[in-house]
């Protein structure tokens, strides 16, 4: 048995020298490559092994002629239309001998053949392992990758990835949409790179049905993109009563139907009103005999991925004038004050009219509660002008009349009844200063006082108390009209 092995372990070291000591090479027989772009050609080589380590290694690069030359280390030698275009960017030494060519043109398809020059030793072209380049027009489409369906506000991942053949000159890839990215290269076998850059964010109900677009832009060629339609389900969104704004004469009926933006669709709907009462389960709910107290609506969508309510829908409701109890008069010893309330919907025109056949416009006017509804119109005129006045006010649905007392009667006969009273205080009070004022003349007899007294109090009798209150005499005046009498 040791024997044997001994056998195996000299037959197998024995090859290995062999498969030393020959000219071998790995190259690719053919690289994809794009028209306008670079290629680079992987190679690794190998030659018989020398007791004594070679220092002086010339790679080359040349057609099926061994003479043209497409990369020599004189560039001199190099055919003209590859001239300062190759590189060899492999270190010999190493027995690296990968090739770049730059600016790849249409025609320029090889097959090319690596060639190793030892000096002192040999040299030799490696005609067996020779390449091709197979030279693109035009890139091929971006391979993207995304999740098939998603929900508003998960994490998505998208994924981007394009082949290449040139590490020097990366292609840029795009995105369509915002978020974060991250990008990697990759080596792949047979001269090719791969480029990936994936991207993340939150998806939204705004992504539904949007193409997401991977953008793949080369240095020198065309820019080609791939795209996937996102499918994003979400709950309800812009839940809306249509029509939005609902004009309707008292009486009628009106139609309105519950629209949300959802997906899946929305599979059911509730109709509210302000107080919270279900009025119906319906899209499309139809109210009989609106009136204008009929209250505000909204609408409530539902899928599988939750509800929303819309924002209440007031209907609009109009109707003719109706004039509310509140309306009447006030006296006031500064004049009557008139208000007329009226609820309408269109406003109504209000006009005042007087006992005498007059017409008289509001002398102002305002919403009560901030409704256009409801309006208190009002009118002021002087005491006396009149007893009786009408509150008259109409809109396109019609017309209604309303007549309002003064009653300024009693305001009347309360200044009247005050006016004599303050004429009878001020006779009293001149009676008892012409009294005084008679005792103090000695020599004027009773009798031609109190005639002095009762000539002056009929001198001023038939004046009215403002006249008397304003050039009433003062003491000293009517005691001086005395002592002269």
């Amino acid at each position: 048995m040791r024997t044997q092995a001994l056998w195996f372990y000299a037959i197998y070291s024995y090859v290995l020298n062999v498969h030393a000591a020959s000219w071998t090479a790995e190259i690719p027989q053919t690289i994809s490559a794009l028209q306008g772009s670079c290629v680079v050609v992987p190679c690794k080589f190998n030659y018989p092994d020398r007791e004594i380590k070679p220092t002086d290694l010339t790679g080359i690069w040349h057609t099926t002629n061994q003479d043209i030359y497409i990369y020599h280390p004189d560039s001199s030698k190099v055919m003209e239309e590859f001239r300062g275009r190759t590189n060899l960017i492999g270190d010999i030494a190493r027995k690296d001998c990968s090739l770049r060519i730059n600016h790849l043109k249409k025609k320029e398809n090889g097959p090319f053949i690596f060639r190793i020059e030892i000096r002192d030793f040999d040299k030799y072209s490696y005609k067996d392992k020779s390449v091709s380049i197979d030279v693109q027009d035009s890139p091929a489409s971006p391979r993207l990758t995304v999740s098939r369906e998603v929900k508003a506000g998960d994490a998505v991942t998208a994924s981007c990835s394009v082949s290449h053949s040139c590490p020097m000159e990366l292609p840029h890839l795009i995105w369509s949409r915002s978020g974060t990215t991250t990008n990697q290269s990759e080596e792949l076998p047979n001269g090719q790179w791969k480029e990936t850059s994936n991207l993340t964010f939150t998806a939204t109900n705004s992504d539904h049905n949007q193409h997401l677009i991977c953008t793949a832009k080369y240095q020198q060629v065309t820019s080609v993109q791939s795209s996937k339609i996102l499918n994003v389900t979400y709950a309800p969104v812009r839940v809306e009563v249509e029509p939005e704004s609902t004009v309707v004469k008292e009486g009628d009926a009106v139609e309105v139907q519950c629209s949300s933006d959802s997906n899946p669709p929305a599979h059911g709907y509730q109709w509210y009103n302000t107080t919270g009462t279900l009025l119906s389960e319906e899209r499309i709910y139809k109210l009989h005999n609106v009136s204008r107290h009929t209250k505000a609506l909204y609408c409530a969508a539902i899928n599988t991925e939750g509800h929303k309510n819309s924002t209440p829908a007031k209907i609009s409701v109009e109707y003719p004038p109706s004039l509310g109890a509140e309306s009447g008069c006030v006296a006031e010893i500064t004049g009557v004050n008139c208000r007329c309330l009226v609820e309408s919907r269109p406003a109504s025109r209000v006009q005042w009219k007087l006992a005498d056949g007059k017409t008289e416009n509001s002398s102002s006017v305002h919403s009560t509660d901030g409704q256009d509804s409801a309006t208190v119109h009002t009118l002021h005129f002087h005491l006396g002008f009149t007893d009786v006045v009408s509150c008259y006010a109409s809109n396109r649905h019609g017309h209604e009349t309303r007549v309002l007392e003064t009653n300024q009667r009693g305001v009347l006969m309360a200044i009247y009844l005050s006016g004599a009273a303050a004429s009878a205080f001020v006779l009293i009070l001149v009676i008892l200063l012409l009294w005084k004022c008679s005792r103090r003349k000695k020599r004027l007899s009773p009798e031609t006082g109190l005639a002095v007294v009762w000539m002056n109090l009929v001198r001023n009798a038939n004046r009215s108390a403002q006249m008397m209150s304003h050039h009433r005499p003062t003491y000293l005046h009517l005691c001086f009209s005395i002592r002269n009498r």
